[in-house]
């Protein structure tokens, strides 16, 4: 039997009387199961550089390994200026590199502001860490999340008693 995703309501077409709403295909399940999440629990470090509509559309655990991404790479680029200033004390010229150092360390401190607001957004939080022990929990409990049902017992109410 067809039921919703959100509510586990019994549907005859794809409109939710309960929900109140018109639901897509994939809000449309099967005998009271919930939505399953794809998950691609380690994304490529490129992924940081995808445009903010791009991260929009990513599982909440991939935005999680991400915004881990985004945290060493502004790292890395922020170790570089450093460098790059103690190059300068010692009589190097380099201004034209301090410049691009700087707008590279903007461009990663923003990137990681924008997945912290994705996440927070979704979560209420962003976390301080995002730690391996930090994913393997939150994985854990998406798993564990999808194996309960949506499902009703019919109460048999025996009249005279």
């Amino acid at each position: 039997m067809k039921t919703c995703a959100y509510c586990g309501t019994q549907l005859t077409s794809s409109y939710c009387d309960f929900c109140e709403m018109e639901l897509s295909e994939r809000y449309i399940l099967r005998d009271g199961e919930r939505l399953s999440n794809s998950i691609d629990f380690y994304p490529e470090q490129q992924g940081i550089f995808k445009n903010t509509p791009e991260l929009l559309q990513l599982e909440t655990i991939e935005l999680l390994c991400l915004l881990r991404h985004a945290r060493n790479y502004r790292s890395v680029v922020y170790k570089l200026r450093i460098l790059g200033h103690k190059a300068e004390a010692e009589g190097g010229n380099m201004e034209e590199i301090q410049i691009q150092s700087y707008s590279d360390y903007e461009a990663a401190t923003r990137k990681v502001w924008v997945l912290e607001n994705i996440i927070k957004d979704r979560i209420g939080y962003y976390p301080q860490k995002v730690t391996e022990n930090f994913l393997t929990m939150y994985l854990n409990r998406i798993e564990k999340s999808k194996f309960k049902k949506m499902t009703m017992k019919k109460v048999v109410v025996k009249n005279g008693s």
